[in-house]
């Protein structure tokens, strides 16, 4: 007579090789699932060292970082072209442009490859890359990158994203640094645009802009615009942070200049006066 002990021998020899074969898998996939989050860790303590300006931290947390990526990840990986940007960004603060670029070219083929060529993550690099070209005063290649970018981005999230206001500002400074700045005003004046829209007529970022703008206006000699625009930045950044904010100041030493060069010499002296006060208190 078949015994309940010879029924469940088929059954309890099948369930310990299941069991034996989690076991197994669960011991490959341990280290797999630790590299995982090292790398997640590095690649988040590099992100935050970039943002404090620790740079010379961060390029060691971030050249471990990348190790740990290309070890725990298939070749193509997203994350590996994360942590290459990341790494990229950190060499550039540092002036290392030949260790830059191959990485940033790397994490290009990546993103492309793997999200396609019109994904954000492109842009991003591309807008990073651009960068570098700036700071070396390679400037058609700069250029082209930031328009390619500015293309991928208006696709991706419409036109008055804030990616997109950073790359119009940014070849508009590209514009400016060549004095080229009929092409920079119609770039700045879209950003502000945008910027009015979607933050409010009110917001601390408009001044920026507004004191960008004005100071082209008055190198292409519309004067009236320009000092419309220097008094309303100084507005919004006197009703956002007081009168004795260094922000103030930098509006101030614009205006002093702008007062200066349009022969307003006493105006120009108070404000200069202003300005270093303000700095001055600021130390103390």
């Amino acid at each position: 007579m078949t015994t309940l002990a010879n029924i469940m021998k088929p059954l309890y020899c099948y369930g310990m090789r299941v069991f034996f074969v989690w076991i197994l898998f669960g011991a490959c996939a341990l280290p797999a699932y630790t590299q995982e989050n090292t790398w997640k860790g590095l690649h988040e303590q590099t992100a935050s060292l970039l943002q404090n300006k620790r740079y010379a931290d961060g390029i060691k947390v971030g050249e471990e970082a990348l190790k740990t990526a290309r070890k725990a990840f298939p070749a193509g990986d997203t994350r590996i072209a994360d942590s290459m940007t990341l790494l990229g960004i950190l060499y550039r603060t540092y002036s290392r442009y030949n260790e830059a670029e191959p990485l940033f070219n790397q994490a290009l083929t990546i993103y492309k490859e793997t999200n396609g060529a019109n994904h954000p993550s492109v842009a991003y690099v591309l807008q990073e890359t651009a960068e570098m070209y700036f700071l070396q005063n390679k400037y058609a290649k700069a250029e082209t990158l930031y328009k390619e970018s500015l293309v991928i981005y208006e696709k991706a999230f419409g036109p008055e994203h804030p990616s997109v206001v950073s790359v119009l500002n940014r070849l508009g400074e590209l514009y400016q640094d060549q004095k080229k700045y009929a092409e920079a005003i119609p770039l700045y004046k879209r950003a502000l645009a945008i910027e009015e829209k979607t933050l409010g007529s009110g917001h601390p970022d408009l001044a920026s802009a507004m004191n960008n703008l004005a100071t082209l206006y008055y190198y292409q000699g519309e004067n009236t615009t320009a000092e419309t625009l220097y008094k309303q930045a100084l507005e919004i950044y006197e009703k956002e942070y007081g009168k004795d904010h260094p922000l103030i100041a930098t509006i101030l030493e614009k205006m002093a200049e702008f007062y200066d060069g349009t022969g307003r010499k006493k105006e120009a002296k108070q404000l200069t006066e202003q300005a270093k006060k303000i700095y001055s208190n600021y130390q103390k």
